[in-house]
């Protein structure tokens, strides 16, 4: 830039503000060129004929902190949120306006002009973040509005088409033939959704700052849940229109128990509860039965255990009940079921209650098919719970043993 000005080490807000306009070109191109190596730094509606306009009005901000002491910085930061600058670019201005001074003072004049330049940029910041703190939270707010919406409106659709259907076949076909419809159709654009978003947090369209990826794993979150809702819509068709097949294989009822152990453990530990598994040594090795859906039936169990317990332990046991029968125990000491929402809770989409739906998610199709799945498999499942004791389900299946 130029050569240095402003001989005496008494730096007074006026003759900054007339070295600024001395030189009011330079800094507004250096202001340019950084806007422009960080414009696609993230996602906006910001066009490069707009950089220098934002240039030139970041000088007349400076002069008039400088001018009036009363004047915060504080809500032009949320303006170059607003505006769509990312955090790098304002970083970069501030870094800019520094060297600008650099270049031009002595040495004994620069400390206070810098602690008057970290003032401006600290109350700008603040107020960047604040505003996209803001924006964030909006966001959310809309997301999970239209979700809830979504999924409200929904699960009123599958009421009434229940209600059609217990007055007539021909309304229960279509009705299962909408629901595997929705869900195949839905799954799909979800699949691409969740590998796009995957690729964006790993970095490979470039990287992303932490409260992208944050972001990026909330969407993923979402996502995951959306397609296990999807899943069971599928399931709850296949089983209403005979098209659940079980399939007779040799497995380890060990292995299965254990499986599910280790796939819902992070999960478990996530909210801080204890999760065990035990296996009685009497159950036989090796018997006959679909392992897939087995291990469906437990995991759904566990995740309903997860779900409504707070605080202490989760404890899947699997044990030889008798000569020709083996069982499956799912032990929580979550809220527990009042008794008179017992006789409802194998019921699809019924939930114990209104609110439960909105706070602990889904639309009351797991434990359905849980017990759908027994009754395929010509087994028998029991609940016994007491309201804020916890809940202890028990799966009993037929045992045939592999030879």
């Amino acid at each position: 830039m130029g050569s240095k000005q402003l001989a005496t080490p008494d730096i007074r807000h006026g003759s900054l503000i007339q070295l600024i306009e001395s030189n009011r070109d330079d800094l507004i191109n250096s202001y340019h060129h950084v806007l422009r190596e960080t414009l696609f730094s993230r996602r906006t509606t910001l066009r490069p004929s707009m950089l220098k306009s934002i240039a030139s009005n970041e000088v007349d901000v400076f002069n008039k902190f400088l001018s009036q002491p009363t004047f915060s910085a504080f809500e032009h930061g949320a303006q170059l949120y607003q505006t769509g600058l990312s955090e790098q670019a304002v970083l970069r201005m501030g870094q800019v306006t520094r060297q600008f001074f650099l270049a031009h003072l002595e040495n004994d004049q620069i400390p206070p002009v810098l602690a008057t330049i970290d003032t401006y940029q600290e109350s700008l910041i603040q107020g960047y973040i604040q505003a996209q703190e803001q924006s964030i939270l909006k966001e959310q707010e809309l997301i999970r509005s239209a979700l809830q919406s979504a999924i409200g409106r929904y699960t009123v659709e599958i009421k009434e088409i229940e209600a059609m259907a217990q007055k007539a076949i021909e309304a229960n076909e279509f009705k299962t033939r909408f629901i595997a419809r929705i869900g195949h159709e839905l799954r799909t654009p979800l699949g691409a959704m969740l590998g796009i978003t995957e690729m964006l947090q790993q970095g490979i369209y470039g990287s992303l700052t932490r409260e992208q990826k944050d972001l990026a794993q909330r969407i993923i979150n979402n996502a995951v849940v959306l397609k296990q809702i999807f899943t069971e819509l599928l399931d709850q068709s296949q089983i209403e229109s005979g098209q659940l097949n079980l399939k007779e294989e040799a497995f380890s009822p060990k292995t299965v128990a254990e499986t599910v152990h280790s796939n819902y453990l992070p999960l478990a530990l996530k909210k801080g509860l204890a999760m065990q598994v035990k296996v009685s040594s009497n159950l036989p090795r090796k018997i006959i039965g679909d392992e897939a859906r087995i291990g469906q039936i437990v995991s759904n169990l566990v995740v309903n255990a997860i779900k409504f317990t707070e605080t202490g332990t989760i404890l899947i046991h699997a044990y030889k009940a008798n000569a020709t029968h083996w069982g499956i125990e799912v032990r929580d000491t979550g809220i527990g079921i009042a008794q008179e929402h017992l006789s409802i809770i194998f019921e699809p989409f019924r939930q114990t209650d209104e609110t439960s739906g909105r706070h602990y998610g889904g639309v009351g199709l797991g434990l359905s098919i849980v017990q759908q799945l027994v009754a395929a498999m010509d087994g028998t499942i029991e609940v016994k719970s007491k309201f804020g004791q916890g809940t202890v389900f028990t799966v009993i299946l037929p045992l045939h043993l592999a030879r």
